[in-house]
């Protein structure tokens, strides 16, 4: 009897692990990792259903299963037969359409398992570490915000008629836990914001609030918001075709040669106007004359000869008479 009792056991234990897993509900946003101290594999939604496995300390291992389409699924990489591509990162939602709830969203590059193929959706699953206190027992995630009731057409409110108050949110607010900034309640992820982010509210809408943030970000970050903005374009190009880019905006790196004042002989220049002499952009050669504002003159000659900076212009002249320098109107100066 030992022997068949043995085997019994035998084929117990794999059942026995099988049956450990248990399906558990996320209860705040945090980050999945490949192991307790790894890097950031993907951002865990409030809701998720995840099957629990083994603990360490403070960590649970849990697998999460969704679908991700087709546009999202990148190469095999590494064990795993499929990856994300998307240097945006990808939503995996619980069913297999645009409207099925949130997850995950997952970093670009990520590898996972393949578990079901099909022409639009992909159903994929990952194993990693979440801490074990954002866990709930039970399969019972948030419900998804319901549709807004059928208004029938006698009742519908007259255009006259001022809207029914939505509900509304202190003017002032702190974010609860670490969580996902969204484009829209079903937009893509814009970024992340740590606990105590201090917000700015606007309008609530079915379980989501539009808010503004303040805060401050380094000058040379940033460029304006102007559809015709370009940095792909070099000197080279607007001596080219110099009437296509006149008027178009540009930031470039450039290495300041001297501050001048213009001379009859720099045709597109007025006479006496302050330019900056420049080279670039980039590692470009091409000389360049950046005409100055009175409010960047002070600024331009403090700058020191052969220093690199940051410039946002404007093209004048694509190609100036008759030595063929691009000359371009100065609106920044970002020193590096």
């Amino acid at each position: 009897m030992r022997p068949f009792r043995s085997i019994v056991l035998a084929l117990a234990l794999p059942l026995a692990a099988h049956v450990s897993a248990q399906a558990m509900t996320v209860t705040s946003a945090t980050p999945l990792r490949p192991s307790p101290d790894g890097r950031e594999l993907a951002s865990m939604r409030a809701g998720a259903v995840v099957q629990a496995g083994p603990q360490n300390g403070s960590w649970t291992q849990v697998t999460v299963d969704g679908w991700l389409h087709v546009s999202m699924i990148g190469p095999k990489r590494d064990s795993f037969a499929v990856s994300v591509k998307s240097p945006a990162g990808a939503l995996m939602r619980a069913t297999p359409e645009r409207t099925g709830a949130v997850i995950a969203q997952l970093n670009d590059g990520m590898g996972l398992q393949l578990v079901q193929r099909g022409d639009q959706w992909f159903r994929v699953k990952r194993t990693g570490w979440v801490p074990s206190k954002v866990l709930r027992a039970g399969a019972t995630p948030a419900a998804p915000p319901a549709a807004p009731p059928a208004v029938p057409v006698a009742a519908a409110t007259p255009p006259s008629a001022a809207p029914a108050p939505a509900d509304s949110m202190p003017g002032d607010v702190a974010v609860a836990h670490r969580t996902a900034i969204l484009s829209a309640p079903t937009g893509q992820t814009l970024g992340t914001l740590d606990s105590a982010t201090r917000l700015v509210t606007g309008p609530v809408e079915r379980g989501w609030v539009k808010v503004t943030l303040e805060g401050w970000v380094r000058q040379a970050d940033v460029v304006p918001l102007d559809s015709a903005s370009i940095t792909a374009i070099s000197a080279a190009d607007l001596r080219a075709e110099p009437d296509k880019y006149r008027g178009r905006t540009v930031r470039w790196v450039v290495q300041v040669i001297a501050f001048q004042t213009a001379d009859p002989l720099r045709k597109g220049l007025a006479e006496d106007e302050p330019y900056l002499l420049a080279r670039g952009p980039g590692s470009e050669s091409s000389l360049l004359y950046l005409a100055l504002p009175a409010s960047l003159v002070d600024l331009a000659k403090s700058i020191k000869p052969l220093s690199s900076v940051v410039v946002i212009a404007r093209v004048r002249v694509g190609k100036s008479d008759p030595s063929g320098v691009p000359i371009l109107d100065l609106q920044r100066i970002i020193q590096r």
